[in-house]
């Protein structure tokens, strides 16, 4: 009955805003402009009414309503979009409950990718929000557009561009926990031809831990710096040249978990999450031929991070059965990639193109090694080059109907070595595509079938391969060799849209219901013996997805909105047997709340003066597919006093006001000696109550 309940209420939804949309269009005799926002991940830059698609495009107003300063402050407000840290940020994403949660020894293959300006950033977990036009969250398999990365979704943020007209930010915050953030950013033209952008951005914090041990207070301390730099050239009528930059400086500590399952931790060696990154892209324009524009994109991407932590989460002396040890990893990744795709002019709506890219991995493992009871360093190198081919076809079918029918076939070769001696060598051929049939029952209200197929690449458990070398265990040893390899995952949907606004824009609606089918699908898995625990991507059978997801905008009147976003989400997972043989089939899979929702209030007090307040909530759900640990229920409330004088905007916010403690990151396992090292569920607490005040000046 729920299940009928919650897909009913969604049809209702959807069907009553496109009549509102029709009725509206009839009787409005002076019809203000539909609401035109582009999507800029898209190849041809088309409304996000007329997509097909479940798409949530946040714009620098929602981002400033969210109070967010990281893209995971503005993550909550999305719906069927979770996170997990273990991190001193949300680094792993996923979407409608699908995608990573952590990456230790092994390379991961995120199925929910993040583009900034068209580089890849899938992984690192980076993205201060200063100066970002737009922020546009694909949910579902985007395998023709984006491939292999985006089997579950894509993140893609859009920095301002250069302009030819002086213009410039200044934006300065102060919080609670000794936290600032300053930034700014500057505009103009050089010449007819040449216009520039600089802007940069530094964010501190002492972080939300208290350790008693070393008696302070910022050892999960935040200090982040970025960057970014960007050229536009008018080179002739036809063409126009982009050249960016990206550099980010990331000194942040890592010191989040608590034998006390607390705020309060008890290392004497708290850990680091570092990264030093660089970015370069071309892009060009190019609209003098005939039959077609043609567009290209060059980038490349260097990151170093260090990332480790205090294993035993405690101090030397705290129990006779106690441990020391630490866990280090520092990465070394160098990536490129290039895009050329061609779009049709005229009548002709069609892109064909194609994409090359290459991404080395080596990594230096310093931590305690069990089997020899020393300290040790292991090294590895992961080397993958990517070849694929896409295209996409829309055809006009009358009367408002239209048919697209895109694919992707990708190549990808893997070559992996490392300092226990093991090599391999993988290389498949996969593909992905969509069908959709539209129709646009106004000019402001549509409908879409859409089917779509995504896929990501397989791999090789090279910790497990080390550790079966050297368990002394010939039980273990076999079983850790019958997990050296991982197969690819396929992922289909069905999905079902309604896309409609009222003529005055008062009413904007979009839902999506969605049916998504996994094939070999990926699950993290570990094995446990004593204090160090093996970690490795084994395939379940399969796994199902299913839900709808609501995004409203209700303007009630002049001087009051309201907003909404909401989401259930149904998931199973299917043929999946941990190493102590417990069947998972049929459980929830892990990071897929059963329900999210963002809704928010915004009024309009006087010209000048606005308040929003705005609650986010969000199901309990398992932290893993190898275990049952699950969160709490979230309930966030998050408030905005907003003044606006001329250029000058002022702000007092809180995010969080009530103080609830959540979870963004769960294990269960013993690590406390205490207690014998009894089994508990150990959490990252999220960001607890936050107060700040923010001034931005535009001039």
């Amino acid at each position: 009955m729920r299940r009928i309940s919650c897909l009913s209420l969604a049809i209702l939804a959807a069907l009553s805003t496109t009549a509102i949309a029709n009725s509206t269009e009839q009787e409005s005799a002076s019809e203000q402009a539909v609401e035109r926002i582009l999507v800029q991940g898209d190849f041809r830059k088309l409304e996000l009414q007329k997509l097909p698609g479940s798409i949530l495009v946040l714009s620098q107003q929602d981002i400033s309503r969210q109070n967010a300063q990281h893209l995971e402050d503005l993550l909550q407000q999305a719906a069927n979009v979770n996170f997990s840290a273990g991190a001193s940020r949300g680094r792993f994403l996923q979407i409608r409950g699908i995608g990573e949660r952590s990456e230790f020894v092994d390379s991961i293959n995120p199925s929910v990718g993040v583009l900034i300006d068209g580089i890849d950033y899938s992984a690192l977990g980076v993205s201060s929000l200063a100066d970002v036009q737009q922020v546009e969250i694909f949910r579902g398999p985007e395998a023709t557009r984006f491939g292999a990365n985006a089997m579950a979704g894509m993140l893609n943020l859009t920095s301002n561009d250069p302009s030819f007209a002086g213009e410039g930010q200044l934006a300065a915050t102060l919080a609670n926990y000794d936290s600032y953030q300053l930034s700014g950013a500057y505009s103009n033209a050089i010449n007819q031809q040449w216009a520039y952008r600089l802007a940069a951005d530094h964010q501190s914090s002492d972080g939300f831990i208290e350790n008693s041990f070393l008696k302070r207070d910022d050892t999960n301390h935040i200090d982040e710096t970025t960057a970014r730099a960007a050229l536009r050239y008018l080179a002739t009528a036809d063409l126009t040249l982009d050249f960016i930059g990206h550099y980010r400086d990331i000194h942040n500590g890592y010191d989040a978990f608590s034998l006390d399952r607390n705020r309060t931790t008890l290392s004497d060696n708290p850990g680091q999450d570092e990264q030093q990154s660089r970015a370069l892209a071309l892009k060009a324009d190019y609209q003098g031929l005939s039959w077609a524009n043609l567009y290209t994109q060059l980038s490349g991407l260097t990151a170093d991070t260090d990332y480790g932590f205090d294993e035993d989460w405690s101090y030397e002396g705290i129990h006779p059965d106690g441990y020391a040890t630490t866990d280090r990893y520092l990465r070394a990744r160098d990536q490129w990639s290039l895009e050329q795709r061609f779009l049709g002019k005229a009548q002709a709506d069609w892109v064909a193109g194609w994409y090359a890219s290459g991404q080395q991995t080596e990594l230096e493992r310093q931590f305690w090694n069990w089997d020899l009871w020393q300290a040790a360093q292991f090294f590895s190198d992961f080397k993958r080059q990517n070849l694929a081919l896409f295209g996409e076809w829309t055809s006009d079918l009358g009367d408002g109907w239209s048919l697209t029918s895109g694919a992707r076939a990708e190549r990808y070769e893997d070559k992996y070595s490392d300092s226990n001696g093991i090599t391999q060598h993988n290389n498949e051929l996969m593909w992905g595509g969509k069908l959709s049939l539209s129709l646009a029952v106004t000019d402001s209200a549509s409908l879409y079938l859409l089917g779509s197929r995504g896929y990501k690449a397989g791999g090789v458990n090279g910790e497990a391969l080390g550790k079966a070398q050297g368990s002394g265990s010939e039980d273990l040893a076999d079983y850790l060799n019958s997990k050296a390899n991982f197969s690819p995952e396929t992922l289909w949907n069905a999905e079902f849209g309604v896309k409609a606004s009222s003529a005055d824009q008062r009413i904007v609606s979009r839902v999506a219901l969605f049916a998504m089918w996994r094939d070999e699908m990926q699950v993290n898995s570990w094995v446990t013996r004593d204090q160090s625990f093996v970690g490795f991507i084994d395939n379940a059978a399969s796994g199902r997805n299913q839900g709808v997801e609501l995004e409203s905008r209700l303007q009630l009147m002049d001087s009051w909105t309201l907003f909404a976003n909401a989401a259930w989400l149904d998931s199973e997972i299917r043929g999946f047997v941990t190493e102590e043989g417990v069947d998972k089939t049929g459980r929830d899979q892990a990071h897929a709340p059963n329900y999210q929702y963002s809704v928010s209030s915004e009024w309009l007090l006087t010209s000048n003066l606005s308040f929003n307040l705005g609650l986010q909530s969000k199901a309990a759900f398992y932290y893993s597919d190898s275990h049952d640990a699950r969160s709490e229920q979230m309930h966030l409330v998050n408030l905005r006093l907003q003044y606006q004088w001329d250029e000058l905007q002022l702000a007092l916010w809180s995010r969080n006001a009530l103080d609830q403690d959540y979870g963004v990151r769960g294990f269960y396992f013993g690590n406390d000696p205490r207690d014998g090292y009894e089994p508990h569920t150990y959490e990252q607490l999220g960001e607890p109550r936050r107060i700040g005040v923010s001034a931005v000046y535009q001039f």
